[in-house]
């Protein structure tokens, strides 16, 4: 993400295979692509650029709920993984390593950025990719994203975003634990990762790394959303409901181009 970058996660690049086994289970991403739906639907979009694609969470889900959709990633590792999902399922999508803040691919009646990924953008790089997602949506086209809340970011909260996983794949396990901190007054969330990979027959490998989330409060949200020429339509819990600016964590935004 160049000088500015606040850091990915070692699942984006040295431990990319592993990737989706410790994202967020089907359950949770299925949830999450039907209230993307809902809005959708609500105002007849049929084609969506996914900008920050991944490994494809939203760009199959929203392509078997009938959907156009075009995926967008800027790491070319989880781009390999979604392009040989894409021939498993044979389902005929286009996949483009881009960056969000430059790339511009076409007119589209939506564009989306899901599970925190504006937030690997300083607040300079994020007005850069508004500006850009607004050249790649049509006239009135929306951009839907989500970030986790600024001012939901009590000491609870922060607590509870600790993770201590386990997986298995094969011959390897996989431990995961994670803790973060925040820095309320730049709105820093850091996250400190480490990762042991033990596979049969072979020394257990450690790998510890930190990277750092630009979070936003609501409002935050709106006033730069406004500024940049989109109008904002709702602002929600990640699930659909309401969003409640002191209580939800993770709050999805809809926004208009204007």
């Amino acid at each position: 993400m160049g000088k500015n970058k606040l850091g990915f996660p070692l699942t984006y690049n040295k431990l990319y295979e592993y990737y989706d086994l410790l994202s967020a289970n089907q359950d949770e991403i299925d949830r999450k692509n039907r209230f993307i739906d809902k809005i959708l639907s609500q105002y007849k979009v049929k084609t969506v650029l996914d900008f920050t694609c991944g490994t494809g969470a939203q760009l199959f889900g929203l392509t078997k709920l009938g959907y156009q959709v075009t995926g967008v990633d800027l790491s070319p590792f989880l781009l390999k993984i979604a392009k040989e999902k894409s021939r498993q399922k044979k389902l005929e999508v286009e996949i483009i390593e881009g960056d969000v803040r430059e790339t511009q691919v076409g007119s589209f009646d939506a564009t989306i950025t899901i599970f925190n990924a504006i937030g690997h953008l300083t607040k300079t790089d994020f007005e850069t990719s508004i500006r850009n997602v607004h050249k790649n949506l049509v006239n009135g086209g929306l951009y839907v994203f989500d970030i986790f809340n600024l001012n939901a970011m009590t000491d609870d909260a922060i607590k509870n975003l600790a993770m201590d996983v386990k997986v298995i794949t094969g011959n390897t396990k996989i431990y995961h634990n994670q803790n973060s901190e925040i820095n309320r007054e730049n709105g820093r969330l850091t996250s400190y990762d480490c990762f042991t990979i033990e596979k049969e027959y072979d020394e257990p490998k450690v790998l510890k790394d930190e990277f750092t989330l630009q979070i936003y409060t609501a409002k935050e949200l709106r006033k730069i959303l406004v500024r940049n020429r989109f109008e904002v339509l709702g602002q929600y819990e990640i699930n659909g409901s309401k969003l409640l600016e002191q209580e939800t964590i993770n709050m999805l935004t809809v926004a208009k181009r204007s």
